[in-house]
């Protein structure tokens, strides 16, 4: 058909549309970090050359467009989501301390690659050593929730009907003179995976802890090298869960204790940690995913109980992009954080742990008010553990329009973090009036704008709480909250009367 013919057929267009697909139940954010590694693991074989971030959150989804990332987000709760990109093994991680170009060109919601620097936090001002993590006045003996405990209260009576296998336990030294952890090494779904955390933990204090002549019988892939054990009797264990493969795990990891445990009694560990004023955000993330996984997610799931519609429905913004506010706002260690409506403590925790400032947060949902006290007890422990010294933690479980503290810290506060993304307008205008007691140059992050649109200081409106905010929109990207995984905007307002002063 039309053989001679001068025409020639248009060529075909096939129209592809991506469907939505249903969100399923989130595991334990540890579970998910596991997951994520190991079917990377079997990528890196055939890859040459791949880039890491340190970020909780999956970085590798494609940019959307802009018109999909505008959709209405869910105003529903959320648990909160931690989709780490894999980790790479101790020779393949770049140092901690060396900065990487960013990309540049990139306009879209997919998540811009960070530099990896070394932030001096607090002007050169902060003690990151726990002087009382190195002490051995008490015997290094504390309250804690132990990884073990957590997997005797999930397993189930039938998981446990197999007799054969008997429960192994292993102790884990961490980098100060506390107590050790202990782990169970039993496989099971939805409970802390034991052996790719004590792994993941001997990684960090390799890098974060030791100088590069220390960390030598740590790194590399010859037999005998500390983490290489480590790694070789998982993956024997992972691929023949027997006794004899537990047993030799727990060998693996006694090894590594009586390493750092050298070093600790060298008093190495602690002149190190003298010689940084930074923590890597691979390390604060693992700190507050071991906290969280501890204290709030057995309990997770009264997090969805609440009341449609109003102001505390829950949703945290995640590590990565609290990392960026901190940067973005300049926060250091001697000045002062509060998060209105702080949920179960997540971003307080953070502040008080990367950047070591004085911190403060209110919740008045009962659940999350209880989860962030167990939080705060936990990381407490935690950070003794890690023999990092933080900045003072204050949750208060209250209306923070009534709180008196809270208004005496809002005082006082350089960072100010309002996740008002479902609030009322009627809230919304009580917090910008509360805003006035501000002091000059503090920057207020809110999910939504306090200066509407286009908003113009006039002789009517000169009481306007609006006029005295100097704002600036910036960009959230995919996997940065826990309620979408689209992107969107926040908004960063410094309080500045001068804009008052200059008006006739």
């Amino acid at each position: 058909m039309f053989k001679n013919s001068r025409i020639k057929a248009a060529p075909k267009v096939v129209r592809t549309e991506q469907a939505p697909v249903a969100k399923k139940p989130e595991p334990l954010p540890s579970k998910v970090a596991v997951s994520a590694r190991r079917e990377q693991q079997i990528a890196r074989s055939n890859a040459s050359s791949l880039r890491s971030s340190p970020a909780i959150s999956n970085r590798s989804s494609p940019a959307t467009s802009p018109s999909e990332d505008h959709e209405p987000s869910s105003r529903h709760l959320q648990v909160p989501k931690r989709k780490p990109t894999r980790q790479h093994s101790p020779s393949e991680l770049p140092k901690f301390n060396e900065s990487e170009d960013d990309e540049e060109g990139s306009t879209s919601f997919a998540q811009p690659v960070q530099k990896r620097q070394k932030q001096d936090n607090g002007g050169g001002k902060r003690q990151l050593r726990s002087r009382k993590a190195f002490s051995e006045n008490d015997g290094g003996k504390f309250k804690m929730i132990h990884a073990a405990e957590i997997v005797a209260t999930l397993r189930k009576p039938k998981a446990v009907a197999d007799t054969s296998i008997e429960d192994v336990i292993v102790e884990l030294q961490y980098p100060s003179a506390s107590q050790r952890e202990r782990y169970d090494l039993h496989f099971g779904k939805d409970r802390i995976d034991s052996i790719e955390e004590i792994i993941e933990i001997a990684k960090v204090v390799t890098k974060v802890y030791l100088t590069d002549e220390q960390a030598e019988p740590f790194l590399g892939q010859d037999n005998g090298k500390v983490i290489r054990e480590l790694e070789k009797a998982r993956n024997t264990l992972v691929k023949e869960p027997t006794q004899s493969r537990r047993e030799d795990f727990k060998k693996a990891v006694d090894d590594y204790n009586t390493a750092i445990q050298r070093l600790i009694q060298d008093g190495a560990l602690a002149r190190n940690l003298d010689n940084r004023y930074d923590l890597p955000l691979r390390m604060v993330q693992l700190i507050l995913r071991q906290v969280y996984d501890r204290a709030v997610s057995p309990d997770v799931d009264s997090l969805r109980k609440y009341d449609a519609g109003s102001d505390n429905v829950y949703g945290e913004l995640l590590s990565p992009l609290v990392d960026r506010i901190f940067k973005e706002t300049k926060i250091t260690s001697d000045q002062v954080f509060v998060d209105l409506g702080s949920g179960v403590g997540n971003v307080v925790l953070q502040a008080a742990l990367q950047v070591g400032c004085e911190s403060w947060g209110c919740e008045m949902a009962p659940n999350a008010s209880r989860l962030a006290k167990a939080q705060k007890k936990e990381f407490k422990a935690r950070c003794r553990l890690w023999g990092i010294a933080t900045g003072e933690v204050n949750l208060e479980a209250d209306d923070f329009m009534m709180n008196e503290p809270i208004k005496d810290a809002v005082k006082r506060a350089d960072v100010i973090l309002v996740n008002n993304e479902v609030f009322s307008s009627e809230l919304n205008n009580s917090l910008g009036l509360l805003f006035l007691d501000c002091k000059d140059g503090c920057k207020i992050v809110s999910l939504k704008s306090f200066v509407p649109e286009g908003h113009q200081i006039t002789a009517r409106n000169k009481g306007n709480p609006a006029n005295v905010l100097d704002v600036k929109r910036h960009q959230y990207y995919r996997s940065d909250v826990s309620w979408t995984d689209a992107g969107g905007d926040y908004y960063i307002a410094t309080k500045d009367p001068q804009r008052l002063a200059d008006r006739p």
